[in-house]
């Protein structure tokens, strides 16, 4: 049992309680999409929900599609709340006001365009509320291109389809130009709207601070909506040893409520316990209902899946770590009903995450190594009860430098992409840790993760590609190297065969000539360079990383001249690109002068070239 008695609400008068009051809500489901511009309707004393924006890539595209009209307001009487604002529209002449929170506060347009105009009444996000629709919101104001506030690291194209970029590896932000503190998060996707929740590491430590809600239409421009647990929600959450993991949500249709499980802990991961909270609202103010053993089992590294006939589970590390527990939720999702599965009793899993395709439903994990990376593995079964299949690895040995979180499906018109979605941790330094997201490959029982810089997603019909910019590497071929690790497969090579999980290594076993090393390649034909990317090793081991370099495009492997490019990389494991004045030539020549930790050893995963014919 957990050492912590907490006060909560039992779940059979909390359910009598939420059924009783759910019949004039008129929040619309998750599952189920709104068409934009619609005016919502207020219920009797229920939530009124504004029309959502008029196109489906409003407020992110260059195009001015026009905001939603406003909700009309709940009528008066208890719980009876005003209509919410219409959504930003976007373009270059500046949208409508954004959706006001608050009952006649004034809408932001994140678009890089002018102020938009006043917004109408705004909703409230307290279910409760006395009602009368609310007052007229105040114009909205701008962020415009010529600020210094920096842009999300991943873009958006124009056009009738919505298409975003994912970057890995480098920090991503919100509209505000503010980095997103959401890490061990969870999604969901209500209507248009995917709403991310995840923790704050913002002070950077281990210890709780809160969880925080971000919202997009796109999954690549996310406007930050508020913590939505923090210290202040409970008294338990206000212990100095609290320590609060991997939230997250689901919709439960009848009680028209978001449920939330988490990890609950206090010092030293002693009490190893879950948390549940719900809330009238994906992004309101949520209300803490207990924390617990399930089944008197100890909970860690967590999950929440929602199937397609409406039942829930939770999925946590349990045993210290060694095992992990699959249960079946009661009714309410407010508590446990049973334990249905033990799996792989001492395999040390944890950072479970679900996903369900064609009745086949596939559970990722990665290894209990706290901070660290390891081998993420899947398994499958058509049933959540099991029998599941075997551990099978899943990416490369430290998945590529990240830990599994959720498994993000992302519906189009035409196909289903199922992102990783990881966590790059950096211990002790919290504060630095970033996301990686990576499209999942699914073909029937098996799954395969690739690592992309960056790649595309086409949101409309749901299909993705790999996206990088870079020349095609087919008919390269090595000059000259001075060393490379044959014993191990370290060989020259794989700095170009397009696979982040192999290397070029100097050698180590026997000699280990010391710094520099260089790689001299034969590009097929000419080409006009204008910039290279060095990618380092994305595994646990920082050996070899380059830190001091010179980069050479020349027609001739006997004239080199003067390096287009010199100087030190960061000491981190993000994609290095280097741009320089443009040069034609057929070949390239990589100087690697120091390596991070001042060793004798290089290595590369990765090298590519930006240019034309």
């Amino acid at each position: 049992m957990n050492n912590r008695t907490a006060k909560f609400w039992p779940t059979t008068a909390l359910a009598a309680m939420l059924l009783a009051g759910c019949g004039s809500e008129s929040s619309p489901s998750p599952s189920s999409g709104s068409s934009g511009g619609a005016s919502g309707s207020g219920g009797a004393g229920g939530v009124s929900t504004g029309g959502t924006a008029g196109s489906a890539d409003a407020s992110v595209t260059d195009a001015g599609s026009s905001g939603g009209t406003a909700g009309a307001g709940g009528s008066a009487g208890k719980g009876g709340a005003g209509g919410s604002a219409g959504a930003a529209g976007s373009g270059a002449g500046g949208g409508a006001a954004g959706t006001s929170i608050d009952g006649g506060t004034g809408g932001t347009s994140v678009d890089a365009g002018r102020g938009g105009a006043a917004g109408s009444g705004g909703a409230s996000v307290d279910a409760g509320r006395d009602g009368g629709a609310g007052a007229s919101g105040a114009g909205g104001s701008s962020i415009d291109a010529s600020t210094d506030i920096a842009p999300p690291p991943n873009d958006v194209d124009t056009g009738a389809d919505t298409i975003v970029t994912f970057k890995n590896g480098v920090f991503w932000n919100d509209t505000q130009g503010k980095r997103i503190e959401a890490h061990g998060g969870g999604f969901i996707q209500v209507g248009k709207t995917w709403y991310w929740i995840g923790e704050d590491k913002s002070h950077n430590s281990g210890n709780f601070k809160g969880v925080n809600c971000y919202a997009s239409t796109d999954l690549v421009t996310w406007e930050f909506r508020r913590a939505i647990i923090t210290r202040q929600t409970a008294p338990e959450l206000d212990a100095a040893d609290r320590i609060i993991e991997r939230p997250k949500v689901i919709y439960h249709d009848a009680s028209q409520r978001y449920v939330m499980w988490l990890h609950w802990e206090g010092a030293s991961y002693a009490e190893a316990a879950a948390g549940v909270f719900s809330s009238a609202t994906v992004d309101g103010a949520y209300t803490f209902h207990k924390s617990f053993r399930p089944n008197n089992n100890m909970s860690r590294d967590d999950t929440l899946f929602k199937d397609d006939d409406g039942k829930a589970y939770f999925i946590s590390a349990a045993n210290e770590n060694a095992d992990l527990a699959v249960y079946e939720l009661t009714p309410d999702y407010l508590d446990i009903k049973s334990q249905i599965a033990t799996l792989w009793v001492s395999n040390w899993r944890e950072a479970p995450a679900v996903f369900k395709q064609n009745g086949v439903y596939y559970l990722v994990t990665s290894g209990a190594t706290g901070w660290d990376p390891n081998q993420a593995k899947y398994a499958t079964a058509t049933s959540m009860a099991g029998p599941w299949s075997a551990l099978q690895n899943l990416g490369n040995n430290f998945a590529f430098d990240s830990q599994s979180t959720f498994m993000l499906p992302v519906v189009g018109k035409e196909a289903t992409t199922y992102i990783f979605a990881g966590d790059r941790w950096q211990d002790p330094d919290l504060l630095g840790s970033k996301y990686i997201w990576l499209p999942l490959k699914v073909n029937g029982t098996t799954v395969t993760l690739d690592y992309y810089d960056q790649w595309k997603l086409n949101v409309t019909t749901g299909r993705w590609t790999p996206y990088d910019g870079f020349l095609p590497k087919a008919n390269w071929k090595i000059v000259y190297v001075d060393s490379e690790e044959t014993a191990n497969d370290g060989r020259a090579v794989n700095a170009f065969d397009d696979n982040a999980a192999t290397l070029w290594h100097t050698q180590y076993t026997g000699a280990k000539p010391g710094q520099p090393h260089e790689i001299q390649i034969d590009l097929g034909q000419a080409y006009r360079l204008r910039a290279m990317q060095y990618l380092p090793r994305l595994d646990k081991d920082p050996y070899g990383i380059v830190a001091g370099y010179d980069f050479y495009v020349s027609a001739s492997t006997t004239d080199w001249g003067t390096a287009v490019a010199s100087g030190t990389f960061a000491s981190d494991r993000s994609a290095k690109r280097v741009d320089f004045p443009e040069k034609s030539g057929r070949y390239i020549r990589f100087v690697s002068r120091s390596e991070i930790s001042g060793s004798a050893l290089t290595s590369m995963a990765e090298l590519d070239l930006v240019g034309a014919p």
